[in-house]
């Protein structure tokens, strides 16, 4: 029995004793100007982004998060990266958010409340 189709990333942990803590999440907004051709942002990237950025402000979880122009994963989209040297998370939802909030938050941590600093940093917007 499985549950559903395999999601490149979310079955590995977001960080191992060889790899470093991720500090940034990037997340491919791109649209291509071809309707026929397969772009992150046509399959939804934008309420995905939005939904996150909202996540990791209200669980205060100790990211960054910005929007990309293009990560080169067109046809596999909407797609995440986790960096420095995380892995690619393909394929992604709405409904894989809040499973997505979640190793963030283990991974990552949470800001103390006394942190003022912006939680979510956008790029060209």
């Amino acid at each position: 029995m499985t549950n559903g189709p395999r999601r490149p990333g979310m079955n590995q942990p977001l960080h191992t004793p060889k790899t470093p803590r991720p500090t940034t999440l990037l997340i491919c907004i791109n649209r291509r100007f071809k309707a026929n051709e397969p772009s992150c942002a046509a399959r939804g990237s934008l309420a995905i982004a939005k939904a996150i950025e909202n996540g990791v402000r209200a669980r205060r979880i100790d990211i960054a998060v910005e929007r990309i122009v293009c990560l080169g994963q067109c046809t596999k989209g909407p797609t995440l990266k986790l960096a420095p040297g995380g892995d690619f998370i393909l394929g992604t939802t709405a409904d894989m958010v809040p499973g997505i909030l979640d190793r963030l938050e283990k991974a990552c941590g949470v800001r103390a409340p006394a942190d003022d600093g912006p939680p979510v940093h956008l790029l060209g917007s």
